[in-house]
């Protein structure tokens, strides 16, 4: 297996006191996808995270909205192919056979190795095949987030789940629940 970081090493204050020093919503949505990748390179390099993305409900149109997406290369990479924009991949809230929609609907995280499962029906699944490959992601943990609305973190992994384990379920839980408190101020 390949080595993992200690949870006990990541610096959530660090986080915390970038999330803390924004001064817009925009400003907060964008250090919600970039704060780990910015003030824990090595941490997340340990963690094999790749990509960060933030949705969030839009109850009035029954949609989940793409918010925000890490400035990652492997976040850009996948940008590159696809055939929508980031922005204009909308999926319906009900829509229970993408796992964004069902974690969101039983507020309980949600994974997949195949990228069709977070982009139906916006996406055929060659469609969102081809932007994972072109990512080189292998595994994505959908967490819900329990803020305005409704939303969703997608963390995506660079690793196969054999090699992802209780450190990044405790970043993942950590990090959200964070996140939570800041959307919800």
């Amino acid at each position: 297996m390949a080595q993992s970081l200690p949870a006990e090493e990541i610096d959530y204050s660090t986080l915390e006191a970038m999330l803390k020093a924004c001064k817009t919503d925009n400003e907060l949505l964008d250090t919600i996808v970039n704060a780990p990748f910015t003030a824990l390179k090595v941490e997340t390099a340990f963690l094999f995270l790749g990509i960060i993305v933030l949705l969030l409900v839009d109850k009035e149109a029954g949609t989940i909205n793409r918010i925000a997406l890490s400035n990652t290369d492997l976040a850009k990479a996948t940008k590159e192919v696809s055939v929508k924009r980031f922005e204009d991949i909308v999926i319906p809230l009900n829509y229970t056979k993408n796992c964004i929609a069902r974690a969101i609907s039983t507020g309980v995280p949600d994974t997949t190795t195949d990228w069709k499962d977070l982009f139906v029906p916006a996406l055929k699944s060659a469609e969102a095949r081809i932007n994972q490959a072109n990512a080189g992601i292998a595994y994505s943990a959908v967490y819900p987030l329990n803020a305005r609305d409704g939303g969703a973190m997608i963390f995506s992994y660079y690793q196969y789940p054999d090699h992802i384990g209780h450190t990044q379920a405790e970043f993942m839980s950590h990090y959200a629940s964070l996140v939570e408190t800041f959307l919800n101020a």
